[in-house]
């Protein structure tokens, strides 16, 4: 039996901290790598005010932003205004009641908004809206 309390063969328990600092570095490199993903793929509009807000739950909405140098994304990826209607088309018959919020900043001139909007509703989807920030 051993006396831990001697001081003549007295035996040091050390805890080996190696795995714990591997976990806590492994940690901190996925939250930041997962943080930088988050804001490479948003996308900054600065949407226009309205008075009037119009919030009805759809069963599945397709959001299609235009930021202010005109770029169309959709799923925040980049689209070419070409490929809107077919993209669209191929989610309107996956799904009864697709509803399509277009996202357009505050800059994007009346033309490109209404060439996406043609876009969408010759895809066949007549529940379309404008998205706004609500005036105050």
């Amino acid at each position: 039996m051993r006396n831990y309390h001697s001081t003549d063969n007295q035996e040091s328990i050390d805890i080996n901290m190696t795995p714990l600092i591997d976990m806590v570095f492994i940690l901190l490199i996925f939250f930041l790598v997962s943080a930088s993903f988050t804001k490479l793929n948003s996308i900054d509009v600065n949407r226009p005010d309205s008075s009037v807000s119009d919030s009805h739950p759809a069963a599945k909405n397709v959001v299609v932003s235009i930021d202010q140098e005109g770029i169309i994304w959709l799923d925040k990826k980049p689209i070419d205004i070409r490929f809107v209607k077919s993209e669209i088309k191929t989610r309107a018959m996956q799904s009864e009641q697709l509803s399509v919020v277009i996202n357009a900043d505050n800059d994007v001139p009346t033309g490109r908004l209404i060439e996406t909007l043609d876009q969408v509703r010759l895809a066949g989807v007549s529940n379309v809206a404008v998205a706004t920030n609500k005036k105050s």
